[in-house]
């Protein structure tokens, strides 16, 4: 979460970037995303030492639907 100084800072920047046309928008978006390495996020869930499948079953179990189903 951006603390409230990052957050002005950032806010102050979009006023000027909201005005660019889409194509330098996209180019932008481009260079922010490649900035970024997939690295940063290895192990972010932690190792519980689930397998993947493992994982979506427990991911699975933990949906809960708030959905009624009316038989018409």
């Amino acid at each position: 979460m951006a603390t409230t100084m990052l957050r002005s800072r950032l806010e102050s920047r979009w006023s000027s970037l909201k005005y660019l046309d889409d194509d330098s928008k996209l180019d932008l978006i481009t260079m922010l995303t490649q900035s970024l390495s997939a690295s940063e996020f290895y192990g972010i869930w932690g190792d519980d030492g689930m397998s993947d499948d493992e994982f979506v079953e427990a991911l699975r179990a933990e949906r809960k639907f708030n959905q009624e189903i009316v038989e018409i």
